[in-house]
């Protein structure tokens, strides 16, 4: 794959990026069964394995971001598309996958952001200036009207990391009907980071950005959004 500038990469030390990189490289099917338990829908349409494709090993853990996740994921046709949606300098996902599904053999995809303590989902919010600001708001719009609420500029505030996250989805899921599912991880008894050792401390956490951003139980993107809780205590067992 050819990289136009170097994206976050190398070996991880501590917090969800060293938890996530050594789930994907040393125990990918015990991540990949998480996930599907934890979501009915892609259990039921996904043929065969879900397949990583980032962070790897042999890459040196790249993360992709912008073009370079669209040619990771086997959509690089979109590249044209996704500017039109949204400015350079998108999101760094954490992890990506590519699956089969059943009925079709259509690629289908999975986004993954990982979260090891409670502070982490929160961020300094949205820094793009002028026009590029003005996609992205243009963008959250789209996607609010989507999901059926009136604009709510706190999508650009300190849960900006999980908006643009939910823009995403909406972006290959609904705009080019990629069959598409946006993952969390949120790891549990990571003790160095004085992370939760509870699902409950990581649902608070979820219903604060759920209400900040006015999101529904239920809309449009919902079913193709996969809270999964793994404790890495259970990888030293």
């Amino acid at each position: 794959m050819k990289l136009s500038k170097e994206r976050r990469s190398g070996n991880a030390i501590k917090g969800s990026q060293f938890h996530l990189q050594n789930l994907i490289n040393k125990n990918p099917k015990l991540l990949n069964k998480q996930i599907l338990n934890a979501n009915s829908k892609l259990r039921n349409v996904i043929e065969g394995d879900i397949k990583w494709v980032s962070p790897l090993k042999q890459l040196n853990y790249l993360e992709f971001q912008d073009k370079e996740f669209l040619e990771a994921i086997g959509y690089s046709q979109l590249n044209g598309d996704l500017l039109r949606f949204w400015p350079e300098g998108g999101p760094v996902w954490d992890a990506l996958a590519t699956l089969s599904i059943k009925s079709n053999g259509k690629n289908g995809v999975i986004l993954l952001e990982a979260k090891s303590h409670i502070r982490e989902p929160i961020s300094a919010g949205c820094g793009a200036q002028d026009e590029s600001k003005e996609l992205i708001i243009r963008a959250f719009k789209e996607v609010q009207d989507a999901i059926g609420i009136t604009y709510n500029d706190k999508w650009l505030d300190q849960y900006y990391q999980y908006a643009n996250r939910l823009a995403h989805l909406y972006f290959l899921l609904i705009k080019e009907r990629v069959p598409t599912w946006l993952v969390f991880l949120y790891f549990l008894g990571d003790a160095e980071q004085n992370g939760p050792v509870d699902k409950e401390d990581w649902y608070q956490v979820i219903d604060d950005i759920k209400k900040a951003l006015c999101l529904s139980p239920q809309h449009i993107l919902s079913d193709n959004i996969i809270d999964v809780f793994f404790d890495i205590r259970n990888l030293t067992k």
